[in-house]
């Protein structure tokens, strides 16, 4: 029941609804807010975003915000109640268009009644994105998971057995960053975030922006970028290889190696982001080479919607 500026959100507030990230992103005329939600002085909900003119977006410069809850399993009567509250307070902080990236259906169990919630309170389907994530809480361990994979997706692991495969997190950045560029120019696309953002955005979101990096004979082959959004749940902001000439795609090699880190991490959720691209008249389409290979290795489709009113 109280909006305030971001210098005061609550810790359990996620990385994109975070005040650093949104320092990070704000220009002129734009202005970071929070709305937060409370019952008998407990805070229940908070809702983040930008506002610019008098549109209030969640998830700004990000793929996904939307609200979030103190607690990860709330009430259904407590969540519709909460964001009819924050909603209320953005409109009369000057919202006439609200926007929620939402998040999909595996980062919390409120998320099903958060979209419920807001589509009754008004919103619309502005955009029906797809995308895929790995449950990692079906696994005990790397071998678990290994042994879930289908035949084909084993073999591959195999063969990269054989092979003088390392892999880490990097401080260094510029080789990976490379590889990351040159598999999306390879695609006729460019990576989203510069390297110097990047760089920016490590140094003041300590621990919540990683590079994993995947070496054959000591050089760099493929490498994902990873947002830790909340410490059990990670985002792969872009993942690839190039530049090697190896007969198999290190691909699968990598995967199993973040697989395992996250795991060791206690990492519940890695979201592999959208498998959509742009279509005839606005509308999307399935990437269906890559929603195949997010399938083999054991990924789930997933509602992303933006919401709107």
């Amino acid at each position: 029941m109280t909006a305030s500026t971001l210098t005061t959100a609550p810790g359990w507030l996620s990385l994109f609804n975070s005040d650093g990230f949104h320092a990070l992103n704000v220009g002129p005329g734009q202005v970071a807010r929070s709305f937060t939600y409370e019952e008998d002085g407990r805070p229940v909900c908070t809702l983040s975003g930008v506002l610019e003119g008098d549109v209030f977006t969640s998830g700004f410069s990000a793929p996904f915000g939307g609200p979030d809850f103190a607690r990860p399993r709330e009430t259904p009567g407590r969540i519709v109640a909460a964001l009819a509250d924050v909603v209320d307070q953005a409109q009369r902080d000057g919202a006439a268009t609200i926007r929620i990236r939402g998040r999909g259906a595996s980062w919390t169990p409120n998320e099903p009644v958060v979209h419920f919630a807001l589509l009754n309170l008004g919103f619309r389907m502005e955009v029906a994105d797809l995308s895929y994530a790995v449950d990692l809480r079906r696994f005990a361990t790397i071998d678990d998971y290994v042994a879930a994979l289908r035949s084909p997706a084993r073999r591959a692991l195999g063969h990269a057995a054989r092979e003088p495969f390392t892999f880490g997190e990097t401080d260094a950045w510029e080789a990976p960053y490379i590889v990351l560029d040159r598999n999306r120019r390879a695609r006729g696309r460019r990576l989203a975030l510069s390297l110097a953002y990047l760089q920016r955005a490590r140094a003041a979101l300590p621990g919540r922006v990683r590079m994993f990096e995947l070496r054959h004979d000591g050089t760099v082959c493929a490498a994902a970028l990873v947002f830790v959004v909340q410490p059990e749940r990670w985002y792969v902001q872009a993942w690839g290889d190039a530049l090697h000439e190896l007969r198999r795609s290190p691909m699968n090699a990598l995967v199993a190696r973040l697989v395992e880190q996250a795991l060791n991490e206690g990492v519940e959720i890695l979201d592999l982001g959208r498998t959509t691209e742009d279509g005839p008249g606005g509308t999307l389409r399935v990437g269906e080479g890559l929603a195949q290979f997010k399938q083999s290795i054991l990924a789930q489709a997933e509602l992303r919607p933006v919401l709107v009113r």
